[in-house]
């Protein structure tokens, strides 16, 4: 009877173990995602013409001139392009203007869903384990930005 217990006892622990591991390994994929996304800015920003980018459409992926596409006609001094919802004028989302904020507003929410999996965990873990957690995903995040930013980006 008391080997039963045990055993019940052990399983529900390596139960438990099982789904933290999964939730560390959903939050890794999420801040890779994250990495990924900075990778795609920062090469639509600083090297777009020799980026895998540079042969899509000019006016959403290239930032010299995608930066104009929240504004109606192109030009700042007539402020943000606009729609109707419901009678109201509310302005376009910068979010879907072009793909440097487009990757950003995705990066973000990336980061968003890497910490709440993160903090749905935590409470299995300890100060250290967090933070070492933490650091881990940053090493791992940055790790896969300069791989895309440095090599797979760049034609």
């Amino acid at each position: 009877m008391q080997g039963r217990i045990l055993r019940d006892a052990w399983q529900e622990k390596i139960k438990k173990k099982s789904f933290t591991m999964e939730a560390i390994i959903i939050a890794v994929i999420f801040y890779s995602c994250s990495g990924i996304l900075d990778a795609v800015m920062d090469t639509l920003k600083d090297h777009f013409s020799v980026s895998v980018f540079s042969g899509l459409n000019q006016q959403y992926w290239n930032p010299a001139m995608s930066w104009k596409n929240k504004y109606v006609n192109g030009d700042p001094a007539q402020g943000h392009v606009k729609f109707d919802f419901l009678g109201l004028k509310l302005p376009f989302p910068d979010a879907l203007s072009d793909a440097w904020h487009t990757a950003k507003i995705l990066r973000e929410g990336f980061n968003i869903l890497a910490i709440l999996s993160m903090f749905y965990v935590s409470s299995n873990f300890t100060w250290v384990t967090l933070g070492v957690t933490f650091l881990s995903l940053s090493i791992f995040r940055n790790v896969c930005f300069n791989i895309f930013y440095d090599k797979i980006l760049r034609k």
